[in-house]
């Protein structure tokens, strides 16, 4: 691996992975080499699906990206900024879509930090078209769906 490749990890709990999670990953692959994506632990979310599952749903959602460019880890047991300074990526891609969000994002980039003083979190936005797209949304939708059969 060369020592220029600009390499980010893009964490998250990813249930599901959804377009707005793919349109991120296109944001940041026109600005990073390598993106690491991450199925970590959100101990503020209850999961819905096992991180085997998780990590096989996303596998199938990223099929058509270049696999050197782009790949998925499970993450059971470490902080995001030590899985980055593991990885040897200088950055964290984390996204927003409103400003609870960019609060949220604002301590976890400060906290990330403080423990890997060598990861940069950057923040990116979606395209208006995308700022609705969330999973606890998607879970409801399929929980409502399936009432309904």
């Amino acid at each position: 691996m060369s020592m220029n490749k600009k390499i980010a990890i893009f964490p998250g709990s990813f249930d599901p992975f959804h377009n707005g999670h793919k349109h991120i990953l296109n944001k940041a692959l026109a600005l990073f080499d390598l993106v690491y994506l991450v199925i970590t632990i959100n101990p503020d979310k209850i999961t819905k699906t096992s991180f085997d599952q998780r990590k096989t749903l996303l596998e199938n959602e990223i099929l058509d990206f270049d696999k050197s460019r782009v790949q998925v880890l499970v993450n059971k047991d470490s902080l995001t900024a030590e899985i980055a300074k593991k990885l040897g990526a200088k950055f964290i891609i984390r996204s927003a879509r409103n400003d609870i969000d960019y609060q949220y994002e604002l301590v976890l980039a400060a906290g990330n930090k403080k423990i890997n003083n060598e990861v940069e979190t950057i923040l990116i936005f979606p395209d208006y078209d995308k700022i609705e797209i969330n999973s606890t949304l998607i879970r409801h939708q399929k929980f409502i769906e399936n009432l309904k059969k």
